[in-house]
């Protein structure tokens, strides 16, 4: 039942490349129909359904996880069916509830939050999909309790793919006969921005049908285990259930609710900042090219930044957490053994595993954010001239924040969900601090949240590393475990960049940096072994042997 690290994480980071590749299939065209003014549109209806999804998802999927892996360990096999059927009816309860919650708060929202009532389409169309996100989170879940990376790698890539065909089509076709439908392209913006969120809802309930599906046509191997339960026995497991989630869906609500005020200091900032300096808008070339495309200076940069730059930039966070969660089924059974020795070992896999993935592609796309959003967004130069500062702020300490979700992953696994959330609510109130302060600096305006980010989560990972010693005796060597994936990739980002620039007039933008990436990873994957041959090799074996 218990499958090995490596072959899990090898799943999972094949998935992540195939459903990111996709995702990059509606992002990317998308930011190229609808420009910054319409991915602001997009990224609004996002910002109001990420918190209400993150409560919905990230609780319960977590302690069914954490409690499959301790029931499959010792045997308690009839506890796990038990345990999934009462997390699928809260999933249900919590999503419906969330969905409810948009409507009701959907108007407000747009109208005095966002200052954006055109995105009041997108956020209606999009509520819905928060119930099919909770259910297939706890589908999940389970199977990833069961040490069994298949069904949620499988659920990603079908969602990813229906996402990207019928989210784009649909933009396309409402903004290609925008001026048939509402009498110009510009006013048929919010409405494409519409269509394509219409293709990730339902692409969500594509997941929850495949996941539904498989679990009545796969056995688990646990159909004789099976017994009955009372009403009673039920409501008493989905309470218990409910109550250990609830300090992870706040902590996960909180972290967007952040990313919410982000939004709402991010587009108030730049429109502030106009207004205090004028005269170093209209004099600096991009800016004022900027005010001349568009009436609202601040959705359109706040469209860059979440809708443009996040999107590249979430490749590497994404990267990072697949190595989060398939480690942590593992380091909770091993907190629970109370072997120190042992905790240590998976702590250090953890935080290896998450710089040796997160190092090189972070750090790459901080080098090369100038060619890579030219290549992505060809017919969208302002956006891409506004982006790439931030964009190579956020993969220069891209690191930081893979660590610290790494070492959030510590906590979850010993039980203490509740600093996750203490961390979230300091880590935010910096980031807002310095985001008032930076993004009123003209030169700086979105390259200042980046910034803020940066040194949010570098306060963030001192203090948790520091918490993690003093409560669980653990010394988690961010820095020493991964120095030398950071020095490796800055060696092949050094290195690709010198054979870029090389190459680039002879063979153009798009080859030379397929090439030079390319052998820059080959740099990066031999400096990695000459500077750590002894660990990488004895961490290898570990893996194998498991």
């Amino acid at each position: 039942m218990r499958k090995s690290f490596m072959k899990n994480t090898a799943v999972m980071f094949a998935a992540m490349f195939i459903s990111k590749g996709l995702g990059a299939v509606l992002k990317i065209p998308l930011g190229n129909i609808l420009g910054g003014e319409g991915m602001g549109y997009f990224t609004t209806a996002y910002s109001i359904f990420t918190p209400v999804l993150s409560f919905a998802c990230a609780g319960i999927p977590t302690i069914l996880t954490r409690n499959v892996a301790g029931y499959s360990a010792s045997g308690e096999y009839g506890k796990i069916r038990t345990e999934r059927r009462c997390s699928l009816l809260l999933a249900l309860i919590v999503g419906l509830l969330g969905a409810a919650l948009i409507y009701i708060t959907a108007v407000p929202f747009v109208c005095y939050i966002a200052n954006s009532p055109e995105s009041l389409p997108g956020v209606l169309i999009i509520a819905p999909a928060t119930v099919f996100c909770s259910i297939t989170a706890v589908y999940r879940g389970y199977y990833e309790g069961l040490s069994d990376a298949v069904p949620t790698a499988a659920s990603q890539v079908i969602e990813s793919l229906v996402k990207a065909l019928l989210g784009v089509g649909l933009s396309y076709f409402v903004y290609a006969n925008g001026v048939k439908l509402f009498g110009s392209q510009e006013a048929a913006l919010p409405y494409s921005a519409a269509a394509a969120i219409l293709g990730v809802t339902v692409s969500e309930m594509c997941g929850t049908f495949y996941m539904f599906i498989r679990s009545r046509r796969r056995s688990d191997n646990f159909s004789k285990y099976r017994k009955k339960t009372t009403a009673g026995e039920i409501y008493d497991i989905c309470k218990g259930i409910f109550l250990k989630a609830l300090p992870v869906s706040l902590g996960a609500a909180a972290a967007n609710l952040l990313s919410l005020a982000d939004m709402f200091t991010i587009s108030n900032c730049i429109d502030l900042s106009y207004d205090m300096f004028p005269e170093q808008w209209l004099g600096d070339p991009l800016l004022s090219r900027i005010t001349a495309e568009t009436s609202d200076c601040g959705t359109f940069l706040y469209g860059c930044y979440a809708g443009i730059i996040m999107s590249v930039y979430m490749l590497a966070a994404a990267a990072s957490g697949v190595v989060a969660r398939c480690a942590m089924p593992r380091l909770a059974y091993a907190a629970g053994t109370s072997d120190s020795s042992r905790v240590s070992s998976e702590i250090k896999l953890l935080i290896k595993g998450t710089s040796v993935i997160t190092a090189p592609i972070t750090i790459f796309m901080a080098v090369f954010s100038a060619p890579v959003l030219s290549v992505l967004y060809p017919v969208r130069q302002t956006e891409v001239e506004a982006s790439i500062p931030a964009l190579a702020v956020l993969g220069g300490g891209g690191v930081i924040a893979g660590l610290l979700g790494a070492v959030c992953v510590v906590f979850n696994s010993y039980g203490d969900f509740g600093f996750p959330i203490k961390l979230t609510l300091i880590g935010g109130a910096v980031k807002l601090f310095l985001n008032v302060g930076f993004m009123l600096i003209p030169a700086l305006n979105i390259t200042g949240a980046a910034i803020s980010a940066v040194l949010s989560n570098l306060v963030c990972l001192v203090y948790a590393s520091s918490e993690a010693k003093k409560r669980f005796g653990q010394d988690i060597r961010c820095i020493g475990y991964s120095a030398p994936s950071v020095f490796g990739a800055a060696g092949g980002a050094v290195g690709a960049f010198l054979f870029y620039r090389g190459l680039e007039t002879s063979l153009g933008t798009l080859p030379s940096l397929l090439i030079a990436l390319t052998l820059g990873g080959i740099i990066y994957a031999l400096m990695l072994l000459i500077y750590d041959s002894k660990d990488c090799i004895r961490v290898l074996k570990t893996l194998r042997n498991r």
